[in-house]
Protein backbone atom coordinates (compact mmCIF):
# COMPACT_ATOMS: atom_id res chain seq x y z
CA UNK A 1 0.00 0.00 0.00
CA UNK A 2 1.24 3.48 -1.10
CA UNK A 3 1.36 5.86 1.95
CA UNK A 4 -0.18 9.04 1.92
CA UNK A 5 0.56 12.63 3.19
CA UNK A 6 3.04 14.11 3.97
CA UNK A 7 3.36 12.73 7.41
CA UNK A 8 2.89 9.04 6.15
CA UNK A 9 6.18 9.31 3.92
CA UNK A 10 7.81 11.18 7.06
CA UNK A 11 7.42 7.96 9.41
CA UNK A 12 8.51 5.82 6.27
CA UNK A 13 11.59 7.11 5.58
CA UNK A 14 12.48 7.96 9.08
CA UNK A 15 11.45 4.29 9.89
CA UNK A 16 11.71 2.23 7.47
CA UNK A 17 13.93 3.00 4.69
CA UNK A 18 17.08 5.63 6.00
CA UNK A 19 16.48 5.01 9.81
CA UNK A 20 20.68 5.04 10.28
CA UNK A 21 20.88 7.95 8.25
CA UNK A 22 18.20 9.47 9.93
CA UNK A 23 19.82 8.75 13.77
CA UNK A 24 23.03 9.70 12.65
CA UNK A 25 21.66 13.11 11.40
CA UNK A 26 19.32 13.39 14.58
CA UNK A 27 22.72 12.75 17.17
CA UNK A 28 25.53 15.00 14.84
CA UNK A 29 22.62 17.95 15.60
CA UNK A 30 22.50 17.35 19.24
CA UNK A 31 26.40 17.35 19.38
CA UNK A 32 26.83 20.35 17.42
CA UNK A 33 24.25 22.11 20.13
CA UNK A 34 26.89 21.08 23.11
CA UNK A 35 29.59 24.43 22.99
CA UNK A 36 31.27 22.74 25.66
CA UNK A 37 32.19 19.48 24.40
CA UNK A 38 30.92 19.03 20.87
CA UNK A 39 34.29 18.96 18.89
CA UNK A 40 35.41 15.83 20.89
CA UNK A 41 31.91 14.09 21.44
CA UNK A 42 31.68 14.50 17.48
CA UNK A 43 35.19 13.35 17.35
CA UNK A 44 34.71 10.16 19.26
CA UNK A 45 31.32 9.39 17.09
CA UNK A 46 32.79 9.15 14.02
CA UNK A 47 35.99 7.18 15.01
CA UNK A 48 34.90 3.92 14.74
CA UNK A 49 33.38 4.61 11.63
CA UNK A 50 36.00 4.10 9.43
CA UNK A 51 34.61 5.23 5.62
CA UNK A 52 33.27 8.04 7.94
CA UNK A 53 36.78 8.79 9.05
CA UNK A 54 38.01 8.25 5.85
CA UNK A 55 35.85 10.98 4.24
CA UNK A 56 36.47 13.50 6.49
CA UNK A 57 40.07 13.59 6.12
CA UNK A 58 40.04 13.12 2.26
CA UNK A 59 37.59 16.01 2.18
CA UNK A 60 40.01 18.41 4.81
CA UNK A 61 42.73 17.32 2.53
CA UNK A 62 41.00 18.45 -0.85
CA UNK A 63 41.90 21.93 -2.70
CA UNK A 64 38.12 23.13 -1.43
CA UNK A 65 39.26 23.28 2.17
CA UNK A 66 43.00 22.51 2.80
CA UNK A 67 44.32 25.31 4.55
CA UNK A 68 48.04 24.91 4.97
CA UNK A 69 49.69 21.33 6.11
CA UNK A 70 47.18 18.40 4.93
CA UNK A 71 45.70 16.96 8.77
CA UNK A 72 46.70 13.20 9.40
CA UNK A 73 43.78 12.85 12.70
CA UNK A 74 39.94 13.86 12.67
CA UNK A 75 40.63 15.57 15.97
CA UNK A 76 43.06 18.31 13.73
CA UNK A 77 40.60 18.29 11.15
CA UNK A 78 38.04 19.64 13.43
CA UNK A 79 40.16 22.36 14.59
CA UNK A 80 41.21 23.54 11.15
CA UNK A 81 37.71 23.79 9.78
CA UNK A 82 35.68 24.18 12.93
CA UNK A 83 32.66 22.13 14.16
CA UNK A 84 29.74 23.50 11.25
CA UNK A 85 32.16 22.25 8.86
CA UNK A 86 33.23 18.98 10.14
CA UNK A 87 29.70 18.38 11.41
CA UNK A 88 28.20 19.23 7.44
CA UNK A 89 31.05 16.81 6.17
CA UNK A 90 29.70 13.99 8.42
CA UNK A 91 26.03 14.71 7.42
CA UNK A 92 26.94 15.14 3.04
CA UNK A 93 29.49 12.05 3.62
CA UNK A 94 26.43 10.03 5.46
CA UNK A 95 23.48 11.21 2.82
CA UNK A 96 25.72 10.03 0.20
CA UNK A 97 26.57 6.81 1.11
CA UNK A 98 23.25 5.75 2.47
CA UNK A 99 20.63 7.34 -0.89
CA UNK A 100 23.66 5.34 -2.82
CA UNK A 101 23.67 1.87 -1.02
CA UNK A 102 20.41 0.60 -3.14
CA UNK A 103 21.78 -1.51 -5.68
CA UNK A 104 18.23 -2.48 -6.37
CA UNK A 105 16.88 0.54 -8.22
CA UNK A 106 15.81 0.25 -11.67
CA UNK A 107 18.19 1.86 -14.33
CA UNK A 108 15.44 4.80 -15.18
CA UNK A 109 15.16 5.70 -11.12
CA UNK A 110 19.02 5.03 -10.08
CA UNK A 111 19.80 7.69 -13.16
CA UNK A 112 16.61 10.33 -11.95
CA UNK A 113 18.91 9.93 -8.37
CA UNK A 114 22.21 10.32 -9.59
CA UNK A 115 21.16 13.26 -11.67
CA UNK A 116 19.01 14.71 -8.58
CA UNK A 117 21.92 14.34 -6.09
CA UNK A 118 24.60 15.76 -8.49
CA UNK A 119 21.93 18.89 -8.91
CA UNK A 120 21.77 18.97 -4.68
CA UNK A 121 25.53 18.85 -4.50
CA UNK A 122 26.57 21.73 -7.07
CA UNK A 123 23.38 23.65 -5.02
CA UNK A 124 25.17 23.93 -2.06
CA UNK A 125 28.62 24.60 -4.00
CA UNK A 126 26.68 27.56 -5.57
CA UNK A 127 24.95 28.55 -2.58
CA UNK A 128 28.32 28.97 -0.62
CA UNK A 129 30.15 30.63 -3.51
CA UNK A 130 27.56 33.12 -3.03
CA UNK A 131 27.79 33.30 0.42
CA UNK A 132 31.94 33.89 0.24
CA UNK A 133 32.10 37.37 1.80
CA UNK A 134 29.85 36.38 5.11
CA UNK A 135 31.35 34.42 7.96
CA UNK A 136 32.69 30.77 7.35
CA UNK A 137 29.37 29.33 9.37
CA UNK A 138 27.41 31.51 7.20
CA UNK A 139 28.83 29.98 4.22
CA UNK A 140 28.69 26.45 5.71
CA UNK A 141 24.50 26.98 6.47
CA UNK A 142 23.29 28.10 3.24
CA UNK A 143 25.99 25.15 1.86
CA UNK A 144 24.21 22.36 3.70
CA UNK A 145 20.61 24.20 3.45
CA UNK A 146 20.75 24.29 -0.50
CA UNK A 147 21.97 20.86 -0.84
CA UNK A 148 19.46 19.33 1.48
CA UNK A 149 16.73 21.44 0.18
CA UNK A 150 15.30 18.81 -1.84
CA UNK A 151 16.49 16.03 0.03
CA UNK A 152 12.62 14.27 0.50
CA UNK A 153 12.86 13.82 -3.15
CA UNK A 154 16.27 12.13 -3.19
CA UNK A 155 14.87 10.03 -0.39
CA UNK A 156 11.92 9.04 -2.38
CA UNK A 157 14.03 8.00 -5.22
CA UNK A 158 16.84 6.05 -3.04
CA UNK A 159 13.72 3.78 -2.22
CA UNK A 160 12.90 1.81 -5.13
CA UNK A 161 10.22 -0.46 -5.22
CA UNK A 162 6.49 -0.48 -7.30
CA UNK A 163 5.88 3.27 -6.42
CA UNK A 164 8.90 4.72 -7.69
CA UNK A 165 8.70 3.42 -10.97
CA UNK A 166 5.68 4.28 -11.74
CA UNK A 167 5.86 7.66 -10.81
CA UNK A 168 9.18 7.80 -12.80
CA UNK A 169 6.76 6.48 -15.80
CA UNK A 170 3.83 9.10 -15.08
CA UNK A 171 6.98 12.21 -14.99
CA UNK A 172 8.67 10.57 -18.34
CA UNK A 173 4.91 10.21 -20.13
CA UNK A 174 3.77 13.51 -19.50
CA UNK A 175 7.30 14.76 -20.26
CA UNK A 176 6.79 16.95 -17.15
CA UNK A 177 9.52 19.92 -16.92
CA UNK A 178 7.61 23.22 -15.31
CA UNK A 179 7.67 22.48 -11.68
CA UNK A 180 3.79 23.07 -11.26
CA UNK A 181 3.55 20.02 -13.92
CA UNK A 182 5.74 17.76 -11.66
CA UNK A 183 3.96 18.84 -8.27
CA UNK A 184 0.73 18.22 -9.85
CA UNK A 185 1.47 14.37 -10.99
CA UNK A 186 3.34 14.06 -7.49
CA UNK A 187 0.71 14.89 -5.30
CA UNK A 188 -1.46 12.92 -7.20
CA UNK A 189 0.58 9.87 -6.70
CA UNK A 190 1.47 10.13 -3.26
CA UNK A 191 -0.59 12.85 -1.64
CA UNK A 192 2.32 15.33 -0.71
CA UNK A 193 4.44 17.56 -2.36
CA UNK A 194 8.50 16.82 -2.69
CA UNK A 195 8.63 20.13 -1.38
CA UNK A 196 6.50 18.93 1.79
CA UNK A 197 8.44 16.02 2.60
CA UNK A 198 11.55 17.79 2.30
CA UNK A 199 10.18 20.05 5.33
CA UNK A 200 8.98 17.19 7.30
CA UNK A 201 12.00 15.82 6.91
CA UNK A 202 14.18 18.98 8.11
CA UNK A 203 11.93 19.70 10.81
CA UNK A 204 11.68 15.56 12.39
CA UNK A 205 15.25 15.55 11.78
CA UNK A 206 16.60 19.03 13.62
CA UNK A 207 18.34 19.62 10.17
CA UNK A 208 18.93 23.72 11.06
CA UNK A 209 16.85 26.43 10.63
CA UNK A 210 18.42 28.20 7.40
CA UNK A 211 16.96 24.82 5.63
CA UNK A 212 14.12 24.57 7.65
CA UNK A 213 13.20 28.29 6.55
CA UNK A 214 14.21 27.84 3.06
CA UNK A 215 11.54 25.27 2.74
CA UNK A 216 9.06 26.63 5.01
CA UNK A 217 8.94 30.72 4.37
CA UNK A 218 10.46 30.63 0.76
CA UNK A 219 9.82 34.29 0.15
CA UNK A 220 11.63 35.58 3.25
CA UNK A 221 14.66 38.00 1.39
CA UNK A 222 17.24 37.36 3.67
CA UNK A 223 20.97 37.20 1.72
CA UNK A 224 20.89 33.49 3.39
CA UNK A 225 17.73 32.28 2.47
CA UNK A 226 17.86 34.11 -1.09
CA UNK A 227 21.22 32.28 -2.14
CA UNK A 228 20.10 28.82 -1.50
CA UNK A 229 16.63 29.09 -3.62
CA UNK A 230 18.36 30.17 -6.48
CA UNK A 231 21.03 28.29 -5.65
CA UNK A 232 18.26 25.33 -6.57
CA UNK A 233 17.10 27.19 -9.53
CA UNK A 234 20.54 27.98 -11.03
CA UNK A 235 21.88 24.49 -10.68
CA UNK A 236 18.60 22.72 -11.78
CA UNK A 237 19.26 25.46 -14.94
CA UNK A 238 22.33 24.44 -15.77
CA UNK A 239 21.53 20.73 -15.28
CA UNK A 240 19.23 21.51 -18.10
CA UNK A 241 20.33 20.78 -21.46
CA UNK A 242 17.45 22.79 -23.24
CA UNK A 243 17.16 25.23 -20.76
CA UNK A 244 16.21 28.59 -22.11
CA UNK A 245 18.67 31.25 -22.30
CA UNK A 246 16.80 34.02 -21.27
CA UNK A 247 15.66 31.88 -17.59
CA UNK A 248 19.31 31.58 -17.00
CA UNK A 249 20.28 35.16 -17.79
CA UNK A 250 17.70 36.41 -15.01
CA UNK A 251 18.93 33.72 -13.07
CA UNK A 252 22.35 35.60 -12.97
CA UNK A 253 20.99 38.71 -12.76
CA UNK A 254 19.70 38.13 -9.24
CA UNK A 255 22.94 35.84 -8.47
CA UNK A 256 24.89 39.14 -9.22
CA UNK A 257 22.32 41.66 -7.05
CA UNK A 258 22.32 39.30 -4.00
CA UNK A 259 26.58 39.26 -4.75
CA UNK A 260 27.28 42.42 -5.80
CA UNK A 261 29.56 40.97 -8.36
CA UNK A 262 29.32 41.75 -12.04
CA UNK A 263 28.09 39.21 -14.68
CA UNK A 264 32.12 38.11 -16.06
CA UNK A 265 33.26 37.89 -12.30
CA UNK A 266 30.53 35.45 -11.57
CA UNK A 267 30.54 33.70 -14.31
CA UNK A 268 33.98 32.68 -13.40
CA UNK A 269 33.07 31.91 -9.78
CA UNK A 270 30.57 29.61 -11.20
CA UNK A 271 33.23 28.34 -13.46
CA UNK A 272 35.17 27.58 -10.53
CA UNK A 273 32.29 26.08 -8.44
CA UNK A 274 31.71 23.51 -11.18
CA UNK A 275 35.42 22.47 -11.02
CA UNK A 276 35.68 22.44 -6.88
CA UNK A 277 31.97 20.39 -7.27
CA UNK A 278 33.08 17.46 -9.28
CA UNK A 279 36.62 17.81 -7.09
CA UNK A 280 35.11 17.52 -4.07
CA UNK A 281 32.37 14.69 -5.22
CA UNK A 282 35.62 12.45 -5.77
CA UNK A 283 37.01 13.36 -2.57
CA UNK A 284 33.45 11.86 -0.87
CA UNK A 285 34.36 8.83 -2.87
CA UNK A 286 31.10 9.91 -4.90
CA UNK A 287 32.09 10.44 -8.55
CA UNK A 288 29.60 8.46 -10.13
CA UNK A 289 27.22 12.16 -10.04
CA UNK A 290 30.66 13.91 -11.35
CA UNK A 291 28.91 13.08 -15.32
CA UNK A 292 26.06 15.00 -14.48
CA UNK A 293 27.59 18.66 -13.28
CA UNK A 294 27.27 20.77 -16.12
CA UNK A 295 30.87 21.08 -18.69
CA UNK A 296 28.97 23.86 -19.87
CA UNK A 297 30.55 26.47 -17.71
CA UNK A 298 33.90 24.67 -16.72
CA UNK A 299 37.26 23.73 -18.33
CA UNK A 300 39.34 20.64 -17.42
CA UNK A 301 40.80 20.51 -14.17
CA UNK A 302 43.74 17.81 -13.58
CA UNK A 303 42.78 14.89 -11.15
CA UNK A 304 44.86 15.92 -8.23
CA UNK A 305 45.67 12.94 -5.95
CA UNK A 306 46.32 14.39 -2.22
CA UNK A 307 48.87 12.33 0.09
CA UNK A 308 46.20 11.13 2.59
CA UNK A 309 43.86 9.67 0.02
CA UNK A 310 46.08 6.93 -0.68
CA UNK A 311 46.55 3.94 1.16
CA UNK A 312 49.69 3.90 4.27
CA UNK A 313 51.18 1.59 6.73
CA UNK A 314 50.30 1.12 10.25
CA UNK A 315 53.45 2.68 11.16
CA UNK A 316 53.33 5.72 9.20
CA UNK A 317 50.10 6.70 9.87
CA UNK A 318 51.33 6.71 13.37
CA UNK A 319 54.06 8.45 12.75
CA UNK A 320 52.14 11.26 11.25
CA UNK A 321 49.59 11.08 14.45
CA UNK A 322 52.85 11.27 16.87
CA UNK A 323 54.18 14.56 14.80
CA UNK A 324 50.65 16.07 15.01
CA UNK A 325 50.77 15.61 18.21
CA UNK A 326 54.51 16.91 18.93
CA UNK A 327 52.99 20.51 17.48
CA UNK A 328 50.02 20.35 19.58
CA UNK A 329 51.23 22.58 22.63
CA UNK A 330 52.46 25.64 19.77
CA UNK A 331 49.08 25.19 18.70
CA UNK A 332 47.29 26.82 22.20
CA UNK A 333 45.77 22.79 22.36
CA UNK A 334 44.27 22.18 25.69
CA UNK A 335 43.85 18.78 28.10
CA UNK A 336 41.05 17.72 26.10
CA UNK A 337 42.63 17.56 22.28
CA UNK A 338 45.71 16.18 23.68
CA UNK A 339 43.68 13.01 24.78
CA UNK A 340 41.62 12.85 22.10
CA UNK A 341 44.53 12.85 19.43
CA UNK A 342 46.32 10.10 21.46
CA UNK A 343 43.25 8.11 21.44
CA UNK A 344 42.98 8.68 17.85
CA UNK A 345 46.39 7.60 16.88
CA UNK A 346 45.96 4.56 19.57
CA UNK A 347 42.49 3.38 17.86
CA UNK A 348 43.44 3.96 14.26
CA UNK A 349 46.94 4.00 13.75
CA UNK A 350 47.59 0.52 16.10
CA UNK A 351 43.63 -0.70 14.59
CA UNK A 352 42.79 -1.58 18.21
CA UNK A 353 38.80 -2.16 18.40
CA UNK A 354 37.90 -0.56 22.05
CA UNK A 355 40.11 2.40 22.94
CA UNK A 356 39.48 3.90 26.18
CA UNK A 357 40.71 7.36 28.15
CA UNK A 358 39.82 6.42 31.91
CA UNK A 359 39.60 9.85 34.02
CA UNK A 360 39.65 9.86 37.53
CA UNK A 361 36.59 10.85 39.28
CA UNK A 362 36.92 11.70 43.32
CA UNK A 363 33.74 12.51 44.42
CA UNK A 364 32.64 8.45 42.84
CA UNK A 365 35.98 6.70 43.66
CA UNK A 366 36.35 5.29 40.67
CA UNK A 367 38.03 5.45 37.22
CA UNK A 368 35.40 6.90 34.51
CA UNK A 369 35.27 6.57 30.71
CA UNK A 370 35.60 10.27 29.56
CA UNK A 371 37.01 9.81 25.72
CA UNK A 372 35.89 6.27 23.99
CA UNK A 373 36.24 5.05 20.48
CA UNK A 374 34.49 1.44 19.92
CA UNK A 375 31.47 0.25 18.36
CA UNK A 376 30.03 -0.15 21.29
CA UNK A 377 30.39 3.33 22.90
CA UNK A 378 27.26 3.61 24.90
CA UNK A 379 27.32 0.73 26.37
CA UNK A 380 31.02 1.55 27.56
CA UNK A 381 30.25 4.80 28.44
CA UNK A 382 27.18 3.30 30.74
CA UNK A 383 29.17 -0.19 32.46
CA UNK A 384 32.57 0.68 31.97
CA UNK A 385 33.42 2.33 35.47
CA UNK A 386 36.15 0.66 37.81
CA UNK A 387 36.32 0.87 41.49
CA UNK A 388 39.95 2.86 42.74
CA UNK A 389 38.86 2.14 46.23
CA UNK A 390 39.37 -1.20 48.05
CA UNK A 391 41.52 -4.14 46.88
CA UNK A 392 43.89 -3.60 44.39
CA UNK A 393 43.10 -4.03 40.62
CA UNK A 394 44.86 -3.83 37.41
CA UNK A 395 43.73 -0.75 36.90
CA UNK A 396 44.64 0.84 40.35
CA UNK A 397 48.27 -1.19 39.46
CA UNK A 398 49.03 1.03 36.83
CA UNK A 399 47.84 4.30 38.26
CA UNK A 400 50.63 3.78 41.48
CA UNK A 401 53.05 2.48 39.18
CA UNK A 402 52.56 4.68 36.37
CA UNK A 403 53.86 1.92 34.07
CA UNK A 404 52.12 0.88 31.14
CA UNK A 405 50.94 -3.07 30.79
CA UNK A 406 50.38 -5.45 28.51
CA UNK A 407 47.79 -8.13 30.03
CA UNK A 408 48.41 -11.23 27.48
CA UNK A 409 47.03 -13.64 29.43
CA UNK A 410 43.99 -13.05 31.99
CA UNK A 411 44.75 -16.30 33.81
CA UNK A 412 48.23 -16.32 34.72
CA UNK A 413 49.09 -16.01 38.69
CA UNK A 414 51.07 -12.04 37.45
CA UNK A 415 47.60 -11.08 36.71
CA UNK A 416 45.55 -13.20 38.29
CA UNK A 417 45.15 -11.57 41.62
CA UNK A 418 44.62 -7.95 39.83
CA UNK A 419 41.52 -9.28 37.91
CA UNK A 420 38.13 -9.97 39.85
CA UNK A 421 34.98 -11.12 38.23
CA UNK A 422 33.50 -8.04 37.72
CA UNK A 423 36.47 -6.53 35.89
CA UNK A 424 36.74 -9.91 33.70
CA UNK A 425 33.33 -8.96 32.52
CA UNK A 426 34.61 -5.33 30.91
CA UNK A 427 37.92 -6.29 29.71
CA UNK A 428 38.63 -8.23 26.50
CA UNK A 429 39.50 -11.69 27.13
CA UNK A 430 42.00 -11.91 24.58
CA UNK A 431 44.57 -9.21 26.42
CA UNK A 432 44.53 -5.44 26.61
CA UNK A 433 46.89 -2.54 27.05
CA UNK A 434 46.61 0.14 30.12
CA UNK A 435 48.86 3.24 30.28
CA UNK A 436 49.22 6.51 33.03
CA UNK A 437 48.40 9.55 31.58
CA UNK A 438 50.34 11.93 33.85
CA UNK A 439 49.27 15.76 34.64
CA UNK A 440 52.06 17.37 36.49
CA UNK A 441 52.59 15.66 39.32
CA UNK A 442 49.59 13.33 39.40
CA UNK A 443 48.48 10.41 37.55
CA UNK A 444 45.21 11.59 36.61
CA UNK A 445 43.54 8.70 34.56
CA UNK A 446 44.59 5.94 32.11
CA UNK A 447 44.55 4.57 28.48
CA UNK A 448 42.90 1.74 27.49
CA UNK A 449 42.67 -0.78 24.74
CA UNK A 450 42.12 -3.86 23.43
CA UNK A 451 40.69 -5.67 20.37
CA UNK A 452 37.43 -7.03 21.14
CA UNK A 453 34.64 -7.06 18.83
CA UNK A 454 31.40 -6.53 20.48
CA UNK A 455 29.83 -7.60 17.37
CA UNK A 456 31.30 -10.95 17.21
CA UNK A 457 32.89 -10.46 13.96
CA UNK A 458 35.69 -12.35 12.54
CA UNK A 459 38.57 -12.19 15.15
CA UNK A 460 41.39 -9.55 14.50
CA UNK A 461 45.40 -9.65 15.07
CA UNK A 462 46.26 -10.82 18.00
CA UNK A 463 48.10 -7.99 20.13
CA UNK A 464 52.15 -8.06 19.04
CA UNK A 465 55.17 -6.28 21.33
CA UNK A 466 54.92 -3.40 17.93
CA UNK A 467 51.43 -2.54 18.89
CA UNK A 468 52.70 -2.13 22.68
CA UNK A 469 55.18 -0.48 22.01
CA UNK A 470 53.14 1.93 19.72
CA UNK A 471 51.08 2.13 22.39
CA UNK A 472 53.34 2.83 25.16
CA UNK A 473 54.91 5.63 22.70
CA UNK A 474 51.40 7.35 22.43
CA UNK A 475 51.27 7.69 26.08
CA UNK A 476 54.84 8.67 26.79
CA UNK A 477 53.97 11.43 24.02
CA UNK A 478 50.50 12.73 25.79
CA UNK A 479 52.80 13.18 28.79
CA UNK A 480 54.94 15.20 26.95
CA UNK A 481 52.39 17.07 25.35
CA UNK A 482 50.76 17.75 28.86
CA UNK A 483 53.87 18.70 30.44
CA UNK A 484 54.52 21.73 27.78
CA UNK A 485 50.98 22.73 27.82
CA UNK A 486 51.26 23.06 32.09
CA UNK A 487 54.45 24.94 32.01
CA UNK A 488 53.22 27.16 29.07
CA UNK A 489 49.90 27.54 30.08
CA UNK A 490 49.95 30.95 27.90
CA UNK A 491 50.82 29.38 24.30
Amino acid sequence: MVPQGTRAWIERISEHELPALCSTIREIEKISKDDTSSLTRLGQAVLHDHALTTAILKVANSAGYMLHNPVTTVSRASVVLGLTRIKNICITAKMLSSLLKNRKLTPAVYERLLKLMAQSFHAGMIARMMMRDYEEDVQEETFIAALLNRFGESAFWSMGGPVTVELDKRLRQKQAVRPEEVEFIVRQALGTTFENMSLGLASSWNMGSVLISSLEEPELRTPELRSVNLAVRLSATLANPKHSRNELEKELAEAAEITQRDRWDLLSGLEECSEATVELLRSYGAGVLTRFISHDLISPTANKEYTLTEEISDQTLQLRILREMAFLPDEYADFNMVVQTALEGIHRGIRMGRTVIFLKSRERGCLVPRFISAPDYNQLKREFVVSIDGSANIFTHVLNSRQPVWVDNLNVPKWRAYLDSSLRQLVSKDGFFIAPIIWGKYCVGLFYADRNDPEGNAAQRELSEDDFMAFTLFAQQTTICLAVILKNPAR
